[in-house]
């Protein structure tokens, strides 16, 4: 990795002249044309990118913004974080990512925050508690989190509950459904949106045949699917993951979708759209989320808002 030091011994001039001249402070010096253009060339060659630690100490911004995801295998999230790294590259922007495998907080290693002098918090996923926030010294930069929470440090960005239950049943009733069963699991952003779910099918003159709870594995999707006393007419997911399970397991036990009974799926993930059949689901508007949220962390306000955002409904085989 390119440094100061390497690019001075290259060059044969002194460390300090090159700092002054990456500094853009080398004119103040009388440092000749010739020499500043020879270490900027140097510079571009080799990469150099300058410590944001030591950036910091100078009180120099150093565009480097920390983001905390709770579970790097969910596929959802996969999708905020390649738009977080498109639009820290365009804005020349450094990101440092920490995180978790299902949201075990206790694996979660913040140290790399402190280390590359952070200027904003990036949190993604939806949480109840931040325990992991008590060993967190920056707690003077901005921040935003991206999902629900009930332990709000920052901005916050989410999805409309309301409106996305709203939508969803809608279209539900115009396809004259008469009943559903729920598929979810105990994470915040399950209950937030299933609370809703129940309002708006009660709403909409909907039965609610059965509330299944499950963690989401294929055993326990396959467990709820055969204590149902009857079957509906559609199955309402948590998220698109949730919902091709319920799928997987219906044609185990040869019933066809959506010929017998209709699935739903939310967050309208990769593969949704290939799986057989392709998955109805909803789909956020994550460009413009995550655009917001970069605003507002890499603002000097810091800002503790709430902003909603309003999903669109993705017809596809399913229902």
């Amino acid at each position: 990795m390119a440094t100061q030091k390497s690019i001075a011994d290259k060059l044969g001039l002194s460390i300090s002249l090159v700092s002054r001249v990456l500094s853009g402070k080398a004119k103040e010096i009388g440092v000749a044309q010739e020499t500043i253009k020879k270490v900027l060339d140097e510079a571009k060659r080799t990469n150099y990118t300058p410590n944001s630690a030591a950036l910091s100490l100078r009180g120099v911004k150093t565009q480097t913004l920390g983001v905390i995801t709770y579970d790097f295998e969910d596929p959802y999230f996969g999708i905020i974080l390649g738009e977080l790294h498109k639009i820290a590259k365009q804005r020349k922007f450094t990101l440092i990512l920490a995180g978790s495998n299902h949201s075990d907080e206790d694996s979660i290693d913040i140290s790399a925050f402190a280390k590359h002098s952070i200027e904003g918090l990036i949190i993604v996923g939806s949480d109840r508690k931040k325990d992991w926030y008590e060993n967190f010294s920056q707690k003077s930069i901005p921040s935003v989190q991206i999902g629900f929470t009930t332990d709000k440090i920052g901005a916050n960005i989410c999805l409309d509950e309301s409106r996305s239950a709203n939508l969803i049943t809608s279209y539900l009733k115009k396809q004259q459904t008469r009943n559903v069963t729920l598929f979810f699991n105990h994470s915040l952003s399950h209950e937030t949106f299933k609370t809703q779910y129940i309002k708006a099918l009660g709403e909409q003159g909907i039965n609610i045949l059965e509330d299944v709870i499950c963690d989401g594995s294929v055993n326990s999707v396959k467990s709820g699917i055969k204590q149902l006393k009857e079957l509906p007419d559609v199955f309402i997911a948590g998220d698109d993951i949730m919902a091709t399970k319920i799928i997987r397991a219906l044609h185990e036990f040869n019933i066809r979708v959506p010929e017998d009974v209709k699935v739903f799926g939310f967050d309208n993930i990769p593969h949704a759209r290939n799986f057989i059949p392709s998955l109805t689901t909803v789909n956020p508007p994550i460009k413009e989320m995550i655009q917001t949220a970069f605003d507002l962390v890499s603002s000097p306000k810091i800002s503790k808002e709430t902003l909603r955002f309003t999903p669109e409904l993705i017809r596809r085989e399913s229902a």
